[in-house]
């Protein structure tokens, strides 16, 4: 199964630690940040990868470079001529690589382990991973019912516990099929029609988890060991 890895962000939060740095490749102990991601996801026995990238593409195309041969070699890099969105870089690269199919779709900045993606894979589409947390004021939160089937996806700033999204999506491409190839967002363009149609269900993963998109969470990977499979 094919994964789409969206990596064309600017991290603004991280400007001060990493510079001119693509987030996606942030340095992790000598490693890049990107590495350690795909790693999990040839794991979860997912090694045709789409890269979708923008902002400093080249340190992305750089880093795939350095990867194990079989999966550079099967490794795609669509660099996008203005920035897409999360959902336009989804959609753009299904209709430039004529996909059909299921795939797996996510952030280019979270670790998780490689059960969450092995989980995406297994649910039937779409599915959403996503994971409890303690407070999930600074993610926003989903609502869904007994039937894992997603009720609403909250707005970031609400305290308290509940599941957030992992970023992490398992997608047949007539799921998307009637969204125009333009730059939008995933979470506020494509999702909630989703949810408003009924098909969008959960797949809850309990593993580590941080979003190196702010310095402290940056700081707090690099202390990570990440020998766990």
């Amino acid at each position: 199964m094919k994964a789409i890895i969206l990596c064309g962000g600017f991290g603004s939060r991280l400007r001060d630690v990493i510079g001119e740095t693509q987030k996606a490749v942030a340095d992790i102990n000598g490693k890049p940040f990107l590495h350690i991601a795909i790693e999990k996801l040839v794991s979860a026995g997912l090694s045709e990868l789409i890269f979708c990238t923008h902002y400093q593409s080249e340190q992305v195309e750089l880093a795939l470079a350095a990867l194990d041969e079989d999966v550079a070699r099967q490794a795609v890099v669509l660099r996008e001529e203005e920035p897409m969105g999360t959902g336009g870089a989804i959609l753009h690269a299904i209709n430039v690589l004529r996909l059909q199919g299921d795939f797996i779709a996510l952030n280019a900045d979270t670790y998780v382990m490689a059960e969450a993606y092995r989980l995406a894979r297994e649910s039937p589409p779409p599915a959403l991973i996503v994971r409890e947390v303690e407070d999930c004021a600074r993610f926003g939160s989903v609502s869904f019912d007994d039937s894992a089937k997603v009720l609403q996806m909250n707005e970031k700033g609400v305290t308290g516990p509940g599941f957030i999204s992992m970023g992490i999506y398992h997608f047949h491409t007539d799921d998307l099929d009637g969204f125009p190839a333009i730059a939008c967002s995933l979470e506020k363009d494509i999702l909630p029609q989703l949810v408003d149609r009924g098909q969008l269900r959960v797949r809850q993963y309990s593993g580590d988890f941080v979003d190196i998109g702010t310095p402290q969470s940056l700081a707090s990977i690099r202390e990570m060991n990440f020998n766990r499979a």
